[in-house]
């Protein structure tokens, strides 16, 4: 096999493990319809590291806008922050329904 083949054979693999992964989550981890503290903890950590280096990344292509996924990356990893209550504060006029979605993940939120 060549390596774009067991690239692509690892990638195929990799999805397969993630859907099944998904879909034991969804039957057997949640309580109540809610995913526990430490994983939800977990999952927004390696989600906001995901967009850190995809901001990085993004830094030196043209094409990938860096500073959406360091935004992404701030809004995940920091949710209670001043910075994340502003900035859903002011998008909130032009995409309101985001907004609700991210506050009801707690993201943003006014104390």
């Amino acid at each position: 096999m060549t390596r774009l083949q067991w690239m692509y054979f690892i990638g195929i693999i990799s999805a397969v493990a993630i859907i099944l992964i998904g879909g034991w989550i969804r039957n057997h981890v949640r309580v109540n319809g809610k995913l526990p503290a430490p994983l939800l903890f977990g999952l927004r950590i390696a989600l906001g590291i995901i967009f850190l280096i995809l901001a990085v990344i993004g830094a030196f292509l043209p094409i990938l806008q860096g500073w959406v996924f360091l935004l992404l990356a701030l809004l995940v990893l920091f949710p209670k922050s001043k910075f994340a209550i502003k900035a859903c504060d002011k998008i909130e006029r032009k995409l309101p329904r985001m907004v609700a979605w991210l506050r009801r993940r707690g993201i943003g939120v006014h104390d």
